[in-house]
């Protein structure tokens, strides 16, 4: 089993959804949409988008049980967009946000709002990021 295959969260599920369900996260975004994002903006680098999925895939699980609703009203390009900004940065293979987002065919503002999003809502997630953006 690979990082991309072992998160139950992100899994489609086969109950039947009341209509507050059908429109969170998980239903909205799938392991392979993240892995396809990734491979895009990572291009060349197989293993480094592979590893920055799974740690969006992570990070999204994990946020997604402390607060479900963080993600209402956002894209999946954006949600993951600002995530993949955040985790360049903690894994020393830094996009700027102008390159997340034509990968995305999204805008760099919508990246920006996005990270600052994530850094604000989940200080204690990013809090080794946060610095490192600082200091660029």
């Amino acid at each position: 089993m690979n990082d991309i295959t072992r998160f139950n969260c992100l899994r489609p599920r086969r109950t039947m959804m009341n209509k507050m369900e059908k429109n969170h996260i998980l239903s909205r975004i799938g392991q392979e949409e993240i892995l396809s994002f990734a491979q895009k903006i990572w291009r060349t680098q197989n293993s480094v988008a592979t590893k920055m999925a799974s740690e969006a895939m992570n990070a999204i699980c994990e946020t997604y049980q402390t607060d479900p609703t963080f993600f209402s009203g956002k894209s999946a390009k954006g949600i993951v967009g600002g995530l993949f900004y955040l985790l360049g940065h903690r894994y020393n293979s830094v996009k700027t946000q102008k390159e997340i987002a034509q990968s995305l065919n999204a805008t760099d503002m919508t990246i920006r709002a996005s990270y600052r999003e994530w850094v604000k809502e989940f200080p204690e997630l990013f809090q080794d990021v946060n610095e490192k953006i600082r200091r660029t």
